[in-house]
C-alpha cells in the first residue's frame, strides 16, 4: 500500500470567500482544514484556529485572514514523514500533490500502514489519557477561555457524577459563527461579556464512538480507520476513564527512548555524521528535561530548503509533549546542526518559563 492509496478529494476554498460561508461548508460536510487554492496551493485554515480568535463580522471577513502557509507533500513522500508532521503540526489531513492536483490524507487512513503486532496485545487502558475536563454547568466563553489558555483543541464535558455528556471541539463551536443573528449581535468568540451566559450544552458533540478499558486496541485501531475518527471516549459503568486520539496511536510507533517516544524525520538525505549528531543533541535535551517533568514523546521534523544557489536552508519544527503540556518551538539556519540547536534552546527555554511560573518565581 502506498500514500496514493489513501488520499482523498481535498476541501478546496478561494482566498477571498468571506468566514461565514467557509465555517458553514465545513460545518456541513464536517470537514476540520479547509485548503486555500487560487490557481495554486496558497495554505492552509483549521478550524481549531478560527474558534480561538474573536471575530465580529465573520460574513465580511476574508477566509485568508485565517491561513497558514504550508507546502503541499509530494504523492511519493514517505509515510513515516507525512505521520511525523501531523504528529508536530496537529493537523488532522495534510494536502498532497499528485501531478498537479491537490489531494488530501487524513490521519485515520494513515494507519492502515501501521504494522498489526505494534497494537497486538494491548487494551484501551493501555495507551488511554484522562483529559482535562469541563462540566456542563460551564459557560461557553469559560470553556473555549480554558481551550485557549491549555492550548486544547477538544474538551470533554462531564455531568456532576463524571458521566461523559460530550465533546467540545471546533467542529461544535463553529455552529456559532455560522449564526450570523449572533454576530451581528456582537456576540465573538472569546468575547465573556456575550457569552458568559450561553450554555455549553447547545455545542456538544454526543456521538463520539465509546469503548471501555478492556476494549482490544486492533479493534479500535480498525473502527477509527475505517470511519474516519479521530477522538475515541473510554468509559467504565458510564463514569469517563479516558480519551484515545490518532495521535495516542500514532506514538507507539516511535521510537523508544527510556520511557519517551521519539520521532525525527527529514533527515534521510543527509550525511550519517549529521543525523547521529542531531539525533544526539536530541537525546541530550530529553535527558536535561527529564529532571523537569515526564516527556511521553517527541516529534520533530527537518525541512531542506532550496534558495536557488548551492547553499540549502534548514527549518525545524517539533513538538515535546509533557505531563506538564506540549512544547512547539520551530527555527530555521544555514546549518541543519544550528538549526536543531536554535530549535532545542527554544524548547528549553519554553519549559523553564513554565515551571518557573508553576513555582511562583
Amino acid at each position: 500500500m502506498d500514500l496514493e492509496d489513501v488520499i482523498e478529494e481535498a476541501f478546496l476554498v478561494g482566498p477571498n470567500e468571506s468566514l461565514s460561508h467557509v465555517v458553514s461548508k465545513m460545518a456541513e460536510r464536517k470537514k476540520y482544514e479547509a485548503f486555500v487554492f487560487d490557481g495554486g496551493f496558497e495554505g492552509i485554515v483549521t478550524l481549531d484556529d478560527i474558534v480561538k480568535r474573536k471575530v465580529s463580522e465573520p460574513q465580511k471577513t476574508k477566509i485568508s485572514y485565517f491561513m497558514k502557509p504550508l507546502t503541499p507533500f509530494p504523492v511519493d513522500t514517505s509515510v513515516g514523514d507525512i505521520i511525523n508532521y501531523m504528529l508536530v503540526s496537529e493537523y488532522r489531513s495534510l494536502p498532497v500533490e499528485k501531478e498537479g492536483k491537490i489531494y488530501a490524507v487524513s490521519k485515520p487512513k494513515l494507519l492502515g500502514f501501521v504494522k498489526d503486532e505494534i497494537f497486538e496485545g494491548k487494551k484501551a487502558k493501555d495507551i488511554m489519557q484522562f483529559p482535562y475536563c469541563a462540566s456542563e454547568d460551564d459557560t461557553l466563553s469559560t470553556v473555549i477561555s480554558t481551550m485557549k489558555d491549555l492550548g486544547l483543541n477538544r474538551i470533554p464535558i462531564l455531568d456532576g457524577k463524571g458521566r461523559f455528556k460530550g465533546l467540545v471541539d471546533g467542529l461544535s463551536l463553529i455552529n456559532i459563527l455560522v449564526d450570523e443573528r449572533r454576530s451581528k449581535r456582537g456576540e465573538r468568540f472569546g468575547d465573556k461579556t456575550k457569552l458568559g451566559g450561553i450554555d455549553i450544552g447547545k455545542f456538544l458533540r454526543t456521538g463520539i464512538t465509546k469503548v471501555n478499558p478492556e476494549t482490544d486496541l486492533e479493534k479500535i485501531v480498525s473502527k477509527v480507520s475505517k470511519e474516519g475518527i479521530c477522538t475515541v471516549i473510554v468509559e467504565r459503568n458510564g463514569r469517563l476513564m479516558g480519551m484515545i486520539t490518532v495521535k495516542d496511536l500514532f506514538k507507539l510507533i516511535g521510537k523508544s527512548l527510556e520511557t519517551v517516544y521519539v520521532r525525527v524525520t527529514g533527515l534521510d538525505d543527509e550525511d550519517e555524521f549529521i543525523r547521529m549528531k542531531m539525533d544526539e543533541m536530541v537525546e541530550n535535551t530529553i535527558s536535561k528535561l527529564l529532571k523537569l517533568l515526564t516527556v511521553t514523546y517527541v516529534a520533530i521534523h527537518v525541512e531542506t530548503h532550496k534558495t536557488g544557489g548551492r547553499r540549502k536552508k534548514y527549518s525545524v519544527q517539533g513538538r515535546f509533549v509533557t505531563d506538564k503540556g506540549s512544547f512547539y518551538a520551530s527555527d530555521h539556519e544555514w546549518d541543519p546542526t544550528k538549526a536543531m540547536k536554535l530549535f532545542l534552546a527554544k524548547v528549553e527555554r519554553e519549559v523553564h518559563k513554565r515551571i518557573e511560573k508553576w513555582r511562583g518565581y
